[in-house]
């Protein structure tokens, strides 16, 4: 038990929740823990989302396959992190996406009843939940907001500035790969290194493999303009 609690207790579900309130809540539950080895799929596409699923240990990709066999990586999960809260209580419950295991992991998870029954024992973890539904929209939001920029240097600029607001730092530490960032925003991998350089030649930014820093935020607002 007190394992479980470990690992559950750092997860944004059970934020601000004691290990003793913890263990109590988990008495009520009728939880169930999966392992799965690196490499393999944790959810796939089409499958029916009939429990959230909460990241103790490990890392996984949310992952888009298409019918070829390539796939690109739309999101990176770490421990703490929770997947499925958006679809759980949604008329359509089957996964848009594939969970993959990037390494050994560990997930717990809570049925549709269990987390209604959460909400009834404790406020915090309604407002919790409530809380990653609403940093879902919020990603949303911005995807649609980079999709509606007019071209690939107002969708460069823009995430620089988000990530920006996000770390709350002009060295912009990069959380993806390129590959990964150019499939985020929505442009080709090529095109992304083009506009990092001719924006370094502007004197508008600077960047190596880890980090982006940002040397005249102004200018880089006014490419969002024009």
């Amino acid at each position: 038990m007190k394992e479980i609690i470990n690992n559950i207790k750092d997860n944004a579900l059970f934020s601000g929740i004691s290990g003793e309130e913890l263990e109590e809540l988990l008495k009520h539950l009728n939880y169930y823990i999966e392992r799965y080895p690196k490499g393999s799929i944790i959810s796939q596409e089409d499958d029916n989302c009939n429990a959230i699923g909460l990241l103790l240990q490990g890392t996984a990709n949310i992952e888009r396959i298409y019918p070829s066999g390539k796939s690109i990586v739309m999101k990176k999960l770490s421990c703490g992190d929770v997947f499925g809260e958006a679809l759980i209580f949604s008329k359509t419950t089957t996964y848009p996406v594939t969970v993959m295991a990037n390494s050994n992991c560990i997930v717990g998870y809570l049925n549709k009843e269990d987390i209604r029954k959460l909400f009834s024992l404790n406020d915090i973890i309604l407002e919790n939940f409530l809380m990653l539904l609403s940093d879902k929209v919020i990603v949303l939001n911005n995807k649609i907001k980079s999709i509606s920029l007019k071209n690939i240097k107002q969708k460069v600029a823009d995430y620089i500035l988000q990530e920006y607001k996000s770390q709350k730092q002009l060295i912009v530490n990069l959380k993806m790969n390129k590959e990964e960032i150019a499939n985020f925003i929505g442009i080709p991998r090529p095109s992304l290194s083009r506009e990092l350089i001719k924006l370094r030649k502007e004197k508008i930014i600077d960047f190596d493999r880890n980090n982006i820093t940002i040397l005249d935020i102004e200018k880089l607002e006014e490419i969002l303009f024009h």
